[in-house]
């Protein structure tokens, strides 16, 4: 802070212009964190809320490389995206936050992903409170909306119940300090539905106030598993997930998306135009987001939108999807 700022105010400034000057102040050192939370609407006329959940319409969008710049990828298609998918080390909050800022700069929504700074016991337990708070307070600041998840993909990692309590204690703190953060939970999907009764969300959604929750579901026709056959079903995405998953969020208050998806090479081959026929039926149940992860980092498949045909499909899906004004 300059000198100048801690002399006394000029004795001829009324108590009306004193005022004037001190909210002027405030405002000038707050900066973005002041109009972060500020509602906006989508290109498609819906109503955007301050933490970025859209009242009708999807965003289009996606993980690219490894945390690697967009604009590339933008300017291959003509039209920038509408949602960003990045992934995050616990020390990397300044990093994740100059990334956040240049989304918001951009009309994108940075959905972010954080591994925690310390078990899932020791978080639940208070230890993580000062650096959840600090990550929060610093994405008040990025100019736009921001979602926020902790630990995604827990399914195998640890024990559900301590993860729940993590949540439930990192939600309230976030979302306190943020108006503009949306908390996110972000989990496989399969498990939820269709795999063991410690993962269905009965039991593992905590008792707070979360604003979107995404599943990671993919296409995976075509694709070898591990000393396995192919794979030659199609994925039911209506009966076996949105439809559960429309009548779930519905029952909890929470707008839901796909925060991973993709689909193979062999199924790109037999239906090149996946990707739009996946967003419009999410979008039938209620679905906010389609995030693409178009990178193979720690892929079991060829997500990657590296065909012609997978570029165009994606291209014309991206092109026609509304996004943040």
């Amino acid at each position: 802070m300059s000198t100048s700022l801690k002399r006394p105010l000029p004795a001829a400034l009324t108590s009306f212009a004193a005022v004037a000057f001190v909210l002027g102040l405030v405002l000038a050192l707050t900066g973005p964190s002041a109009t972060s939370a500020a509602p906006s609407k989508m290109t498609n006329g819906c109503n955007v809320n301050a933490r970025g959940i859209p009242s009708c319409g999807a965003y289009v969008g996606g993980a690219y490389g490894g945390n690697a710049n967009v604009a590339p990828w933008e300017r291959s298609m003509g039209k920038k995206l509408g949602v960003h998918r990045t992934y995050w080390g616990a020390g990397s909050v300044a990093s994740a936050v100059r990334t956040a800022r240049a989304d918001a700069a951009n009309k994108r929504v940075p959905w972010v992903s954080f591994k925690p700074p310390h078990s899932w016991a020791q978080m639940a337990n208070g230890k993580g409170d000062a650096w959840a708070r600090n990550l929060a307070t610093r994405m008040k600041s990025v100019g736009g909306p921001v979602w926020v998840a902790v630990a995604h993909e827990p399914e195998g990692d640890g024990d559900m119940q301590v993860w729940k309590r993590m949540q439930a204690r990192l939600a309230p703190i976030m979302r306190r300090a943020a108006p503009n953060l949306g908390y996110s939970i972000i989990l496989m999907g399969y498990h939820q539905f269709h795999g063991a009764a410690k993962y269905r969300l009965s039991a593992t959604w905590p008792n707070t106030k979360i604003d979107i929750a995404g599943f990671d579901i993919y296409e995976k026709y075509g694709v070898k598993k591990s000393g396995r056959a192919q794979t030659t079903e199609w994925k039911q995405f209506n009966r076996a997930y949105f439809i559960p998953i429309q009548r779930w969020a519905k029952s909890k208050g929470v707008a839901w998306g796909l925060a991973e998806t993709g689909y193979s090479n062999p199924a790109a081959a037999r239906n090149a135009k996946w990707p739009r026929v996946i967003y419009n039926a999410m979008v039938a149940h209620k679905g906010v987001a389609f995030s693409y992860f178009n990178t193979n980092l720690h892929s079991q498949a060829n997500w990657k939108l590296s065909t012609a045909g997978k570029k165009a499909a994606f291209k014309a899906l991206n092109r026609a999807a509304p996004r943040m004004r």
